[in-house]
């Protein structure tokens, strides 16, 4: 009979420890698809991922979020002062702000997100505008936008960012600007 109640009660603590594993899972995968959701509905892919064809607005999946391609040709100068030119691709813009390029936003840690940031300061970034080195986040980056999200939402952000593949693609800020 005491065999019996042992053999329930270790049952019961496997059952209760397989249970505990499965609700702390829950919360992680839960961060990840808010964090999927996010980047989809705020249209990060428009700008940091290289589309799969020229023209196309459909992101290419191999280079999720990967930012502008060394291939893709810089924009040209804008004919005027308060005019915004972009390259095909949408990766590059040129406008009275400079020049801006779409930034590696995968975990890669030689070119990518994870090579300057982790949550902090990614967080802090979104919130003030500047990356971690002290420059500031170029337009179009919308970062006003983003510093109203919760921290939350901003921790599933960078946990979704997390799960990318990670793709080598460093983009060179200092790229020539096409001359008109």
């Amino acid at each position: 009979m005491k065999t019996v109640g042992f053999v329930v009660a270790i049952a019961a603590l496997g059952a209760f420890g397989c249970q505990q594993e499965t609700v702390s899972a829950a919360p992680a995968a839960n961060t990840v698809a808010r964090g999927r959701y996010l980047v989809t509905v705020t249209g990060c892919n428009d700008c940091h991922s290289p589309k799969l064809h020229p023209g196309s607005m459909q992101p290419d999946p191999a280079r999720l979020l990967s930012g502008r391609p060394e291939t893709t040709p810089a924009p040209s100068r804008p004919a005027s002062m308060g005019e915004i030119s972009a390259s095909g691709d949408l990766t590059a813009w040129y406008g009275p702000w400079g020049v801006s390029y779409a930034a590696n936003l995968t975990p890669d840690p030689t070119t990518g997100i994870g090579k300057r940031y982790d949550e902090t300061s990614f967080i802090r970034a979104m919130r003030s505008g500047k990356k971690p080195e002290g420059t500031d986040m170029l337009p179009p980056m919308p970062w006003p936008d983003f510093a109203q999200m919760s921290d939350a939402d901003l921790r599933a952000i960078w946990t979704y960012l997390q799960t990318l593949k990670p793709v080598k693609n460093s983009v060179n800020a200092a790229a020539p600007v096409a001359q008109r």
